[in-house]
């Protein structure tokens, strides 16, 4: 008995020493969505959090990313006043989107993390796809391209001006 305890406490240390925490330092999130004029574009400051990643232990792996909502910028002040606003993003209450996985699994070319996306006061569970790529310095590279329905966050309302689904890229750098 004392040679199983022993063994299964060594499992869980090894597989604890392997998993690898990380801050997220910089980065970058763009976004681009569909409208009446074209395509709108524009970013948000970098995300910022926590990424615990063991490419061999894939369930001890979490995310959790914080992006300031107020960082939104399109280069047109008029509209990013109105993103800020109340009917769209409502910085004044909500000043953060966050997305903290709860499982991720791998897929062909890379990972699938599945987990809460809140904006504003709506949390949905999504699977976000993602590449995590280890560099000679031991930092690693993440990226995800994903959509996300502003409807379904309650951002802005129906209309014939601006398309529903908002594509988003975001790249990021955890040390």
């Amino acid at each position: 008995m004392k040679k199983i305890t022993l063994a299964i406490m060594a499992t869980l240390l090894t597989t604890a020493m392997s998993a690898q925490t990380a801050s997220i330092v910089s980065g970058n999130t763009s976004f681009s969505i569909g409208s009446i004029v074209g395509t709108l574009q524009g970013t948000f400051e970098a995300p910022k959090g926590k990424f615990v990643f063991d490419p061999a232990n894939l369930s001890a792996t979490r995310i959790d990313i914080a992006i300031p909502a107020n960082s939104v910028f399109t280069d047109h002040k008029r509209r990013d006043s109105d993103a800020k606003g109340e009917k769209y993003l409502d910085v004044e209450r909500f000043s953060t989107i966050r997305f903290v996985s709860t499982k991720v699994e791998a897929k062909d070319t890379g990972f699938l993390a599945t987990g809460n996306l809140t904006i504003k006061d709506i949390t949905k569970t999504v699977t976000l796809p993602f590449d995590a790529k280890k560099n000679q310095d031991g930092t690693y590279s993440l990226s995800s391209t994903f959509e996300v329905n502003r409807l379904d966050y309650g951002v802005g309302g129906k209309t014939f001006m601006l398309r529903n689904v908002a594509t988003v890229h975001m790249d990021a750098l955890a040390r």
